[in-house]
C-alpha cells in the first residue's frame, strides 16, 4: 500500500497532463476543420460571383504573397 501512495501523485499528474495536451490536439484538430470549409467556402462564393458578373470583378482573391512586406 505505501508503493501505491508513493506513486498516485505522479499518476495523478500524468493523467491531467494527458488530459490538457487531448484538448490540445482536438482544438487544433477543430481549428484546422473550420479554417479548411471555410476557405472552400470562401472560394466557392469567389467563383458563383465571377460567374454572375461575367468574370469582370474589380478585385482579385489575396494570394499569401500579398501579405508580405514591401520595404
Amino acid at each position: 500500500m505505501e508503493y501505491f501512495a508513493a506513486v498516485l501523485p505522479s499518476i495523478c499528474i500524468g493523467i491531467i497532463f494527458w488530459l490538457i495536451l487531448r484538448a490540445i490536439f482536438r482544438g487544433d484538430r477543430t481549428e484546422r476543420a473550420v479554417e479548411s470549409a471555410s476557405q472552400v467556402d470562401a472560394a466557392r462564393w469567389y467563383e458563383e460571383l465571377k460567374q454572375r458578373d461575367g468574370g469582370t470583378l474589380t478585385f482579385s482573391p489575396r494570394s499569401p504573397a500579398d501579405n508580405k512586406p514591401t520595404h
